[in-house]
């Protein structure tokens, strides 16, 4: 096998390669690529705790911690006590988090632009259909792990 010309290779090359320029295009408007995912997840629900930020982006919760951490440092978001629960700690977003949100918006939409220009625009929705199958059966598979986990007690 080459693995060099394998499709997890060339998987792992794109997403590399795409990662790098999101972090260049974030650095533009002063955010780091991953902050970035923790401000759409509160975009999307505010208020949210570091356990359910961690869990909906499906990372360790001191990687989350560190990035609220610098968010917060930054003036993107807040953290509070719960009003219902003292040990649980919820993040908020500053007027600077919900305003950050269109040159946010304006940066990603010129990367996905500037990134798969050298698609058709049926690539383009070929490429959606098969992330998307590929996201449902890794969920999926993730899902079942987790399910085993507790049949085999």
């Amino acid at each position: 096998m080459d693995i060099e010309k394998s499709l997890n290779y060339l998987f792992s090359e794109i997403t590399n390669l795409y990662w790098i320029n999101l972090e260049q295009s974030m650095r533009q408007i002063g955010l780091h690529s991953g902050q970035i995912f923790v401000l759409i997840s509160l975009w999307s629900k505010d208020g949210q705790t570091q356990i359910e930020i961690s869990n909906r982006l499906n990372l360790s919760p001191p990687t989350v911690n560190k990035m609220i951490k610098s968010l917060e440092n930054n003036g993107f978001v807040y953290s509070r006590r719960s009003k219902t629960d003292g040990r649980k700690v919820r993040v908020f977003l500053s007027d600077k988090g919900i305003e950050i949100r269109v040159k946010v918006e304006e940066q990603w939409q010129t990367l996905e632009n500037g990134f798969f220009s050298p698609l058709t625009e049926t690539e383009k929705l070929i490429l959606q259909q098969v992330f998307d199958k590929l996201k449902e059966h890794l969920i999926t598979k993730a899902t079942d792990r987790e399910k085993s986990k507790y049949t085999q007690i």
